[in-house]
């Protein structure tokens, strides 16, 4: 039997979800069906791709008065990754109400290790032993070396490329196009650029750009 599944946020990762939750329909029983979506920048009873807007996010505890009930976070952007974990935390969620989610068409070790209120969208490909934390998304094309960790709340935006053994730190975003050198370290909440080349660590709040990446802002 499916459970409804409430999408936080309706902007473009939100519709990405909703390709990735449909793309398990042709394998069997899907475990989730998407009921609709919370925000606080559009009125309840509007509607994104067909499915309503619920309410706001303050309203997410209302829905998980349902105990069949599951959650994912579309929130997160190179705007607002820093904001990230706080954003979940406002609604007052237990980790364990978060789904874990895998397109189809991604390629995920069985050696991996996967947290909950994770995403991983069509191309993208991780390795073994990466270990994932919580709300992290992963985008379509990225590919994850073997041995990486990836903690809470990080965003990998489509077609990054991060090498093996790499330490993704909370909140961190790595930008669309970006290759990420074996063993680098990003630091908390740092954000690296649009298809920039990362040969060294980069330390927690930083922003880096170019080829080879350099600093375009320090801590924040």
């Amino acid at each position: 039997m499916q459970r409804p599944l409430i999408i936080l946020g309706t902007g473009g990762n939100a519709l990405d979800i909703l390709d990735l939750v449909e793309s398990r329909s042709g394998l069997g029983p899907a475990p989730w069906r998407v009921a609709g979506f919370l925000d606080d920048a559009r009125p309840e009873g509007d509607s994104v791709a067909g499915l309503p807007v619920l309410g706001r996010l303050g309203e997410a505890r209302r829905f998980a008065e349902d105990p069949g009930t599951g959650f994912v976070n579309a929130i997160g952007s190179e705007a607002s990754h820093r904001e990230r974990l706080a954003i979940i935390a406002g609604t007052g969620l237990d980790l364990g109400r978060f789904a874990t989610l895998v397109h189809a068409g991604a390629a995920v070790s069985s050696r991996a290790t996967l947290g909950p209120g994770t995403c991983i969208h069509a191309g993208a490909c991780v390795a073994g032993r990466v270990v994932v934390g919580a709300h992290v998304a992963i985008g379509p094309g990225a590919i994850v070396g073997h041995d990486t960790v990836i903690e809470d709340g990080a965003v990998l935006a489509p077609g990054c490329i991060v090498s093996g053994f790499v330490r993704l730190g909370r909140s961190c975003y790595v930008g669309a196009g970006s290759a990420l050198r074996q063993r680098v370290a990003i630091g908390e909440r740092a954000l690296v650029g649009l298809g920039a080349v990362v040969l060294r660590d980069v330390p927690a709040g930083a922003t880096v750009v170019g080829n080879p990446a350099r600093t375009l802002r320090t801590g924040a």
